[in-house]
């Protein structure tokens, strides 16, 4: 009932045909292809008794085309907390923008992210990425604005004068079919008064009547497809519970009784698409919504990064710090002054600053000293002895980063001991020949171990003199 239009009763033939380059050899069953209605061979409205209107199968049509999971359509609504899914589009290669969610503050958020060149061919790299939600509130707004009752009212007007130029356009076709007829009547009362003699008259009669016929079969035809397009007209009573809703509509889209899938078809019976656009690395992001009817609206709206090096206004903001740093103010004051100046963070709209973020601007203009790390003095009697080191200063000896060489202690493979109190660091014990062993270790290539576990047929012979007491895990 939903792809077949005998339901609709419309009778069909040429619907599916084989197309021989598809045709496997041995199968003649192979090679169907369904056409579009406008290639069918014949389509014959109003044959057959219809169980649903052609409005409805078509509206079936449409539907089932728009929910398909494809690139091209928005595919259907789901129950993920991502209003645009489906809608989004990338404004700088214009692809459609995929969406992922992770795991924030123990709820569910998504993001937005173009990476069709890695998703389709495995290469590049992704095009532009954001959270989500910052997009969705931009949109919510304007979404309730378009919905607010003066919006309404507009529409209603404009529903009205659609009905209104769809009338007169009626009566224009009224008008062409009654002409049409009195075509065709004239035509056959003047083949029926003439003589059966004039056998060349009757002739060209007869043909005359033929043509005033199919002329207004054709313009039959015509009206027919016209009527099809036909608006839904809104009694007065759906208008008043229209109008009525409409003073609340932002109550009823966060009521708890609204679903996430009810505010996407919201969306979705509104706008067609929405293009968004990243500039460079930093906060602003440009949103265009284009709205049914073809109307666009282009905005900017700000989303969360991670640095407040990314953010557009960031040389106005070490600007403003070089300023104040010759008034001797401190830290904390600084962040007052800049958010009382309409600066804000990079990972929130409505927090300040904080005092650290002013200190490392202040530590890049060079109007502070660096940090001078001091480590706290270890319990009596657990110095590093000789040839022992804190794991940060063996690290830095061996330039690796410290989470590796902790994975190699829980490894064995360095001698290590830690304090007895807070905050427990580690010691280690690395030998002029133990320094070399892990040396050579940090250069080998990952995996190199276990190859040489399966490949190596000899025992390893274990170490002679203490200072080898470690190495001979190594």
């Amino acid at each position: 009932m939903l792809h077949s239009p005998v339901y609709a009763g419309i009778y069909a033939y040429g619907r599916r045909r084989v197309e021989h380059r598809r045709q496997q050899p041995g199968r003649p069953s192979t090679g169907r292809v369904v056409r579009g209605e406008d290639e069918w061979l014949v389509f014959i409205p109003d044959a057959l008794p219809a169980y649903i209107t052609v409005e409805q199968y078509r509206a079936n049509l449409s539907r089932l085309a728009a929910n398909a999971a494809r690139a091209e359509t928005p595919g259907t609504v789901r129950s993920g907390p991502a209003l645009l899914a489906g809608l989004v589009r990338c404004g700088r290669c214009g692809k459609r923008m995929t969406v992922r969610y992770h795991q924030q503050a123990g709820s569910t958020r998504p993001d937005y992210v173009c990476a069709r060149q890695m998703t389709d061919y495995g290469t590049g790299e992704r095009c532009q990425a954001l959270n989500g939600a910052c997009v969705d509130t931009f949109v919510t707004a304007h979404v309730l604005a378009a919905l607010a009752p003066a919006a309404l009212q507009v529409s209603l007007r404009a529903a009205e004068q659609v009905l209104a130029e769809r009338a007169k356009l009626e009566k224009i076709w009224s008008q062409r079919l009654e002409r049409a007829a009195l075509s065709a009547d004239r035509a056959r009362r003047c083949y029926r008064l003439a003589e059966p003699e004039n056998r060349l008259v009757v002739r060209q009669l007869e043909k005359d009547w033929e043509q005033a016929l199919a002329a207004q079969q054709m313009l039959q035809e015509e009206y027919d497809r016209f009527n099809l397009t036909r608006p839904r007209t809104l009694t007065a009573a759906e208008q008043q519970a229209i109008t009525a809703l409409a003073e609340d509509i932002e109550g009823l889209w966060r009521a708890p009784t609204t679903t996430t899938a009810d505010r996407k078809e919201i969306i979705r019976a509104l706008v067609e698409q929405f293009a968004i656009t990243v500039l460079g690395t930093s906060e602003r992001v440009t949103v265009t919504i284009t709205w049914a009817g073809g109307r666009t609206t282009t905005g900017e709206t700000a989303r969360p990064v991670a640095l407040l090096q990314q953010l557009s206004y960031f040389p106005q903001i070490k600007e403003r710090v070089r300023e104040l740093a010759g008034q001797g103010h401190r830290a904390e004051a600084f962040a007052r002054r800049l958010h009382a100046d309409g600066f804000r963070p990079a990972r929130g709209r409505g927090n300040r600053i904080s005092a650290s973020a002013v200190k490392e601007i202040l530590r890049e203009l060079g109007c502070l000293p660096p940090p001078a790390r001091t480590r706290a003095a270890p319990p009596p009697g657990e110095e590093p002895c000789r040839d022992e080191w804190w794991l940060e200063d063996l690290a830095a000896e061996l330039d690796m980063p410290a989470v590796t060489l902790y994975s190699w202690i829980y490894r064995g493979w360095v001698n290590a001991r830690k304090e007895s109190r807070r905050p427990h660091r580690w010691i280690l014990h690395a030998g002029p020949t133990q320094l070399a062993e892990l040396r050579e270790r940090r250069i080998r290539p990952p995996g190199w171990y276990t190859r040489h576990r399966w490949t190596d047929t000899e025992p390893p012979i274990p170490a002679q003199d203490g200072d080898q007491t470690a190495s001979s895990h190594l």
